[in-house]
């Protein structure tokens, strides 16, 4: 009976190395028949990966550092709160409108999107500072939500109130220390405008509740009585 047992046992095991080794052959045979369009494959992915890390230094990299020094002038002209020339620049110099046109794709193409849009809300044109502040994306908890914000403020400015409301909340999206809590207030503003103290109300408590530190909690506090009387 034993021996039964052990010879059963290891006619099984041939079989199993039997049909490994087909499962082996089988995937051999495979390369072999294939083995060219393979290589071509491996072949073209390499390529790309080459191509790609030459398109970045040899292109990219160098329309980067161009378009940074491009909008140099453009960010001085900004910071003294000369917003048509940094928009339209000035002799040689490029305004953000050039370099946005120039340089779009870059991060500083990106960055002029969003400086174009504020200089036009400064100077009171509410619908094109939305549609370049529109154009703007980046993947942060700061200039992101301030972006959106602003977007807001143009709705806002612009009497549209559901709009606004709609952008401070995206704002607040973030975790941010000072822009959660300062545009979920923008957006319990909104709320309270549009007579939804209801949801007023629920946004100024849980600022109240998650940011008691916020620089405004007085004016908060200040709010969520004058909701509650109403």
């Amino acid at each position: 009976m034993a021996n039964d047992i052990k010879t059963k046992e290891e006619e099984s095991s041939i079989e199993v190395f039997d049909k490994a080794d087909e499962v082996l052959n089988s995937g051999e045979a495979f390369i072999e028949n294939h083995q060219k369009p393979i290589l071509i494959g491996l072949a073209a992915i390499a390529l790309v990966v080459v191509g790609i890390i030459v398109l970045k230094s040899q292109y990219f990299e160098p329309r980067e550092k161009e378009a940074q020094e491009s909008i140099f002038m453009a960010e001085q002209f900004f910071a003294i709160d000369s917003f048509q020339l940094a928009l339209d620049g000035k002799n040689d110099a490029m305004g953000f409108l050039d370099v946005i046109e120039e340089y779009g794709s870059t991060d500083a193409g990106n960055m002029a999107k969003a400086y174009a849009g504020i200089c036009y809300k400064q100077l009171g044109d509410e619908e094109k500072a939305i549609e370049y502040l529109s154009k703007f994306s980046a993947d942060d908890n700061v200039v992101q939500p301030s972006v959106l914000g602003s977007i807001g403020d143009c709705y806002w400015d612009l009497g549209d109130a559901n709009k606004a409301v709609t952008y401070y909340k995206k704002a607040a999206e973030g975790d941010n220390e000072f822009m959660t809590p300062y545009y979920n207030e923008r957006a319990a503003l909104a709320y309270m405008s549009l007579g939804q103290n209801d949801k007023a109300l629920a946004v100024l408590e849980g600022i109240v509740k998650k940011y008691p530190s916020y620089s405004n909690i007085s004016g908060i506090k200040k709010y969520i009585e004058l909701v509650k009387n109403k």
